[in-house]
């Protein structure tokens, strides 16, 4: 996967994990230097050339974020990324001002790893050549051969260096944040942080300040003042997710963050200029919402400068085929399951299922599948529920009642309307007929 042997760092004070890690890295062919504190992973920075830095930030003694401020103070030049199992926003926020480049959560896929190192890399222009030459590493994500995946990426290269706001509309699992994370990386600001939202996830009465910061003092529980995520993606990119959740009374505050790119910290009088590109993303209808009163128009149009709707499986089955090979070859190197394959009636399957859940779906059978097979994935191992679908296209649900009625109108349309024609091909009599016609 990686041609050039990089030197990483790896400290966590879990030597399970640090284990773990490098056995992946071994497998993209960097070269794996290991700490399991601060102390000895500042030794080896002392006596070796690192060019990416990956830490844990809850370790005993000396924590993780000491260790990203002291790299920052003395070797800039080293990216750095960070890991954890009990991820909050203010330890994000640190670590980004502390100069980490992504931010993982215990457990990640290796896939997650690899993409992680290699968008951390680009800061030091390590793989910036090969970054920007080869389209399947730009557009890894976005899987296809449709009309749609197609145009997907066309629409990413006319809008990644703009600052216009983008709204990506479609249903759940088709790859929204994929899409988000290709425009801010293949972008010339790639080097700066991408930050995730999901405005669903985040109580009410928290947003704003999540959001855009406060003061200390400014309310009960602000024993310091805090930098917002808005502050956190400066230079980069904030990916609003489902931002048909945001409640009304924050939207208005959304709004005049755009018009005049500045935020008010929750308790502050001065506002504060921000540089940030805002990608928003939904599987409402924000239109629907609009006429209900549930979102604002004025805030829709700001968000919706350029506009990426994501289409769902069922309706480019094209695709599976080169999605169903991507994921295995990702699962079997995962589960060191090296060559395994799959039975084309597995395949056929596969492509005549609907995909309600669709990528995210598709994904999690493939993997669930090469955890229970050996060298080839039969039958045996699909979800029945997949084994017996009827494809609910609009065609399979007509009545016997309606697809008579469409027969005998193409018959009538056929011989022009001469009902005695009609009759003999449908081999009934003309009164029968002029019956079904009544």
């Amino acid at each position: 996967m990686n041609s050039k042997k990089e030197n990483i760092l790896v400290v966590d004070d879990n030597n399970d994990m640090l284990d773990l890690i490098q056995r992946q890295l071994k497998t993209f062919n960097y070269r794996t230097y290991k700490a399991s504190s601060v102390n000895e992973a500042i030794e080896v920075l002392k006596n070796t050339t690192i060019d990416l830095l990956i830490s844990d930030l809850n370790m005993p003694e000396i924590n993780g974020m000491e260790l990203l401020k002291y790299t920052d103070e003395h070797y800039p030049a080293i990216p750095k990324l960070v890991i954890s199992g009990v991820p909050s926003i203010p330890s994000v926020v640190c670590a980004i001002k502390s100069g980490a480049l992504d931010y993982l959560t215990k457990p990640f896929t290796s896939d997650e790893l690899y993409k992680a190192i290699r968008s951390s890399l680009v800061k030091n222009n390590l793989l910036a050549n090969d970054f920007h030459s080869k389209n399947e590493d730009l557009y890894s994500n976005i899987i296809g051969k449709s009309v749609h995946s197609k145009n997907v990426v066309e629409i990413i290269e006319r809008v990644k260096d703009t600052k216009a706001t983008i709204l990506i509309e479609g249903e759940s699992g088709t790859g929204k944040e994929l899409i988000a994370r290709a425009i801010h990386f293949t972008s010339k600001t790639a080097h700066k942080p991408f930050i995730a939202v999901n405005c669903g996830g985040i109580p009410e009465n928290l947003a704003e300040s999540e959001l855009f910061g406060h003061i200390k003092g400014s309310f009960t529980g602000a024993i310091e003042t805090k930098t917002g995520l808005f502050q956190a993606a400066s230079g980069g990119t904030i990916f609003l997710d489902e931002i048909g959740n945001t409640p009304l009374s924050l939207q208005i505050k959304l709004l005049r963050v755009i018009q005049e790119k500045e935020i008010l910290r929750v308790g502050a009088t001065k506002p504060e200029k921000i540089d940030v590109r805002i990608i928003s993303a939904t599987n409402s209808n924000l239109e629907e919402m609009i006429a209900k009163g549930l979102f604002r128009e004025d805030l829709y149009y700001r968000l919706n400068v350029a506009n990426i709707k994501t289409t769902p499986l069922r309706e480019r089955k094209e695709d599976i085929p080169l999605l169903i090979k991507t994921f295995i070859d990702k699962y079997s190197n995962e589960y060191n399951k090296p060559g395994i394959k799959i039975n084309e009636k597995v395949t056929e399957v596969l492509l005549r299922y609907d995909w309600p859940g669709n990528i995210r779906e598709l994904e999690n059978i493939i993997q669930r599948m090469i955890i229970m097979s050996d060298d080839l994935i039969t039958l045996n191992q699909v979800p029945e529920n997949l084994k017996y679908h009827i494809p609910t296209s609009p065609e399979i649900l007509k009545s016997l009642k309606e697809y008579e009625k469409e027969q005998i109108l193409k018959v009538l349309a056929f011989v022009n309307h001469n009902k005695t024609k009609a009759a003999q091909i449908l081999q009934i009599d003309r009164k029968t007929i002029n019956q079904k016609i009544a």
